[in-house]
């Protein structure tokens, strides 16, 4: 499986609205924090870096060193 980060294409209409309200000027951690517990109930998560840039986002229960390019995690 793919980041859908890096595959927008494949991203659900649903998630892709939620991504769609980031605030750049708010907070990018509690902006993070909010659309993470927005988009956890349609059933997806993401990780981010200490630079709040977010990666990895899958469905719930797919591990991310299940997805192409983090196997090694």
């Amino acid at each position: 499986m793919k980041d859908l980060f890096e595959t927008p294409e494949l991203i659900p209409n649903e998630v892709q609205a939620i991504l769609e309200t980031f605030d750049e000027n708010e907070s990018p951690y509690m902006e993070l924090e909010r659309l993470l517990t927005e988009m956890k109930p349609l059933g997806y998560i993401f990780d981010y870096f200490l630079d709040a840039e977010p990666y990895g986002l899958r469905p719930i229960g797919t591990e991310l060193h299940e997805l192409e390019g983090y196997e090694n995690l």
